[in-house]
């Protein structure tokens, strides 16, 4: 999978762009606040629908435009090749069209086009709050499956009305029976299950992959376990015969459920032991529990169970990462989720994505850059931001499509003279 041309109209600090990369290393440098980074967010919001800093959608549109639009030509090798295009409104409200055929609605560009983002924010995903990680959940897997995104959507919809409701019933003083509660009960488990199941087995499938690669990255000096800790507390069942129609995404279901249940027991603690492999063990695993607080829930006014309140445990050499690693070895085990993600996606849509480096040369030791440079070196096509070149060696530049970045203007460097070029 490759980026071949990228245009840009009125997005962020460019009025107009129309970029042509190469097939391998694409390097942007330039100085701080220049815009490089804006067109690694137009790429990534090519293949999740969102921006990766912006509160408002808005906020990706030039000055005072009514629009944006980002367009890019997409080489894949399964599905043939495509033109997409994303179209930002003032109203917050976003297009899209693939083949120049508008789609009807925004996540119909899911699975399109696949990329992979690392830059300095996502060390959040080791030292930041349980939110973080669950973000980082909901953005990895909605890129292989549209459908974990139509769950969400749902389940932060019946969650909203819940807790409206919840809090109606403690503030007034009103009994639970006969309140309607229980409908939302039944809404909150039919959208908050399959979340939960494809929750696991993408971390299932990506435990393994993130250790051996953080060890790549640490020369074999330091494990990383990466575990699942759902809110609800799920138990053993007889799941092994759930099949589904076997779409490409339920063939990934199905590939994780026997991966799930050989390697469940030994990944996660005895406390949080679960060999559940299907939706409608889950459900009533869920079921279960909210009959347990369902009186606390009634007196905080919240909910207090689901996948609201998941988190990622992430252990370097059994420490917990957030609490005892350093910043070296949180940004090593961020890499190295990434780097397994990227893996995992490539598994699943049987090319690899884009890698987007976003200005990581600086927040790297020799040791972890050399690494990260051969892992993507004729793996994939690869963008990379940075303030200069003189973390590169000559022979890495001497590949690479190199680009000047100054205040919204781009400018190519000629391949002649890339040689000499890491005294910038």
């Amino acid at each position: 999978m490759q980026v071949g041309r990228l245009q840009l109209n009125h997005f962020r600090n460019y009025r107009s762009l129309d970029l042509v990369f190469g097939d391998r290393l694409n390097i942007l440098y330039g100085d701080n606040a220049q815009g490089k980074s804006n067109i690694l967010e137009a790429l990534s919001l090519l293949s999740t629908t969102r921006s990766l800093r912006a509160l408002r959608e808005s906020e990706l549109i030039f000055s005072d435009e009514e629009s944006a639009q980002v367009t890019a030509e997409i080489a894949r090798e399964r599905e043939g090749d495509a033109e997409l295009q994303v179209s930002i409104f003032q109203s917050d409200k976003k297009a899209v069209r693939v083949n120049g055929s508008k789609r009807a609605r925004v996540l119909e560009l899911l699975g399109q086009f696949n990329s992979v983002f690392f830059g300095s924010i996502d060390l959040r995903i080791v030292t930041g709050d349980p939110s973080d990680r669950r973000h980082y959940l909901n953005v990895e897997i909605s890129q292989i499956s549209p459908r974990y995104v139509y769950d969400l959507g749902h389940y932060k919809r019946v969650l909203e009305q819940r807790n409206r409701l919840l809090r109606d019933l403690r503030d007034r003083q009103r009994p639970v029976e006969d309140s309607g509660l229980s409908v939302w009960n039944e809404q909150l488990v039919r959208f908050g299950a399959p979340i939960i199941e494809k929750r696991r087995f993408f971390v299932d499938r990506l435990a393994p992959i993130a250790d051996r690669i953080h060890q790549e990255l640490t020369d074999g000096n330091e494990s990383l376990l990466v575990r699942y800790l759902p809110s609800v507390p799920l138990t053993p069942s007889s799941g092994a015969g759930f099949v589904r129609d076997q779409s490409p995404e339920d063939r990934y279901i199905t590939e994780a459920q026997a991966d799930a249940s050989a390697t469940a027991v030994q990944s996660v603690p005895q406390s949080t032991q679960a060999a559940v492999s299907d939706t409608d063990s889950i459900a009533e695993a869920m079921r279960r529990h909210m009959e347990c607080v369902g009186a606390d829930e009634a007196r905080r006014g919240t909910t207090l169970l689901g996948p609201q309140r998941d988190d990622l445990g992430l252990l370097i050499n059994g420490a917990e990462a957030r609490v005892f690693g350093s910043q070296g070895q949180q940004r090593s085990a961020a890499l190295a989720l990434k780097l397994a993600e990227f893996q995992l996606i490539e598994d699943y849509v049987g090319e690899p994505p884009v890698m987007l480096l976003d200005d990581v040369m600086s927040d790297l030791d020799d040791a972890r850059r050399s690494h990260l440079l051969e892992w993507v070196k004729r793996r994939c096509q690869t963008f990379l931001t940075c303030t200069n070149l003189r973390s590169f060696p000559e022979s890495i530049l001497k590949e690479a499509k190199i680009f000047h970045v100054v205040a919204g203007t781009v400018t190519e460097q000629e391949t002649s003279s890339n040689e000499g070029l890491n005294s910038r």
